[in-house]
């Protein structure tokens, strides 16, 4: 079986619709043996450009186990169904499949982190190369004074050159 994810699109003035597109598309997806994964919905959002002269919509993100005859039918489905204004069909690959279960898991531990009270772990990062910085910042002992002759032609003139703690 591959797995899908499923991104629509949804006016957000019909709210009542909705569920019955949502109802639809599981039955979609289970009729023809295949399995829903996860079903989120991921909010109200602006769009970047007008769709159908609205300025917002409500975005649903379907993860689906199942083979070709879902993704056919759930085109078929979403593209006839007027309240989904758009709506993409990816399929994903292994590594895909890992890098979304590897993500959701430093997801949960930073999750884990911020409920203790502790820093993201990204300022933790970002901590300890000040930190580091600042110990390895070495300052000179004294400054010292060589003299230093300069072979140009046209000025022969002796100047001194500072050095920190370096011969």
């Amino acid at each position: 079986m591959n797995h899908y994810e499923l991104l629509y699109l949804t006016d957000p003035s019909n709210e009542d619709g909705v569920e019955d597109v949502k109802k639809r598309i599981e039955g979609i997806i289970t009729g023809r043996e295949g399995s829903v994964v996860t079903y989120e919905k991921l909010g109200k959002k602006r769009l970047a450009y007008p769709i159908q002269k609205r300025q917002y919509g409500v975005y649903y993100l379907v993860n689906l186990q199942g083979d070709g005859r879902i993704v056919q039918a759930l085109d078929y489905f979403l593209r006839l169904n007027s309240l989904v204004l758009r709506h993409i069909i990816l399929n994903l690959s292994e590594k895909q499949l890992k890098l979304k279960e590897l993500t959701e898991k430093i997801q949960k531990e930073e999750d884990e982190r911020m409920r203790r009270g502790g820093r993201p772990h990204e300022q933790l990062d970002i901590a300890e190369k000040k930190e580091s910085a600042e110990t390895s910042a070495e300052k000179p002992d004294k400054v010292t004074e060589t003299p230093v002759e300069t072979t140009d032609e046209s000025s022969k003139v002796e100047g001194y050159c500072q050095t920190a703690g370096k011969r």
